[in-house]
C-alpha cells in the first residue's frame, strides 16, 4: 500500500500485527471498505522505526509481536507525538493484564482479536467520527459482512483494485451490479460505453476465486447489464461409487 496519506504526511492508517490473517484483513478494511490508505508491517518493531522516521499516521494499530513489550513500546512512542495518533491496541488475551498494559501505556483504546472488522470500523466512528466529518467510515455499507470479505480477498489473492470490485459485487450479493454503478463507486465517475476496465477486473476475478473456491463464490456477467456475485456455502459433495 501506499504510504503517502491524503495531507501528503503519510498513511490515514498503520498497522503492525504479526499475524498474517489479520494484518490483511485490517489492512483490507482501510483500503478497500473504507477507502483509507494504510500501511501494514508484520512487527511493532518495525512500526515504531517508521514513526521515529516522520511516519505521521491518522491511526495506529498496535497489535500481536514476537515480544509483548515492543508493542506497549510502540504505544508509548506514538502517544507522545504530537499530534499523537489515534491508538488501538489488539487484546490476544495472551495474559490477564494485556488490556490494562495496553491503557497505561497510553492506548486509546483496546479490543479483543481476532477482532469483527466491523465491530471495528464502528468503533473508530464513534471514537474519531466527531472530529473528521469526512471519515468515510460513516457511508460504509453495515449490512455487508465484511469478514467474509476480507477472507474471500486474501483465500483468492486478490489485488486492490479487484478487492474493491469485489466489495461492491459482495454487498449487492445475487443481484446485477452494472458497470455505471461501479465506476461511480470506485472511480467517482459515470462509466464510459468501451471501457472495459471492469470486464478485465472481473475475468482475473472470475479465474482466482474459482481456483481458491471452486464453484462456491463465483461470478458471472449479464450481457448489457453488469456483473452477479453467487454465494455457495455448501461444500461440494464427493461422488459415490460408481455403479
Amino acid at each position: 500500500m501506499s504510504e503517502a496519506g491524503e495531507d501528503g504526511s503519510g498513511p490515514f492508517a498503520l498497522i503492525a500485527e504479526a499475524d498474517m490473517a489479520v494484518r490483511i484483513a485490517l489492512d483490507h478494511l482501510f483500503s478497500v471498505i473504507l477507502r483509507r490508505r494504510a500501511t501494514a508491517v508484520a512487527s511493532c518493531e518495525e512500526a515504531l522505526t517508521m514513526l521515529d522516521q516522520g511516519l505521521r499516521p491518522r491511526v495506529l494499530i498496535a497489535g500481536r509481536d514476537e515480544d509483548p513489550n515492543n508493542a506497549l513500546s510502540l504505544i508509548r512512542f506514538a502517544s507522545a507525538l504530537r499530534p499523537a495518533p489515534f491508538v488501538f491496541a489488539l487484546d490476544w488475551r495472551e495474559s490477564p493484564e494485556a488490556g490494562v498494559r495496553a491503557f497505561l501505556a497510553g492506548a486509546d483504546d483496546v479490543i479483543r482479536a481476532p477482532v469483527p472488522l466491523k465491530e471495528f470500523a464502528l468503533r473508530l466512528r464513534a471514537r474519531i467520527g466527531a472530529e473528521d466529518s469526512g471519515f468515510v467510515g460513516c457511508r460504509a455499507d453495515l449490512r455487508a459482512d465484511w469478514d467474509a470479505e476480507a477472507d474471500i480477498v486474501c483465500r483468492a489473492g486478490l489485488t486492490e483494485a479487484e478487492a474493491q470490485v469485489v466489495n461492491l459485487l459482495l454487498a449487492h450479493s445475487g443481484e446485477i451490479v452494472t458497470r455505471d454503478a461501479l465506476s461511480h463507486a470506485i472511480d467517482n465517475r459515470p462509466w464510459t460505453y468501451g471501457d472495459r476496465k471492469f470486464d478485465v477486473h472481473v475475468a482475473k476475478i472470475r479465474k482466482k476465486l474459482a481456483s481458491a473456491f471452486g464453484t462456491r463464490v463465483s461470478v458471472r456477467t449479464v450481457r448489457s447489464s453488469g456483473y452477479v456475485l453467487t454465494l455457495d456455502a455448501a461444500e461440494p459433495q464427493p461422488e459415490g461409487p460408481a455403479r
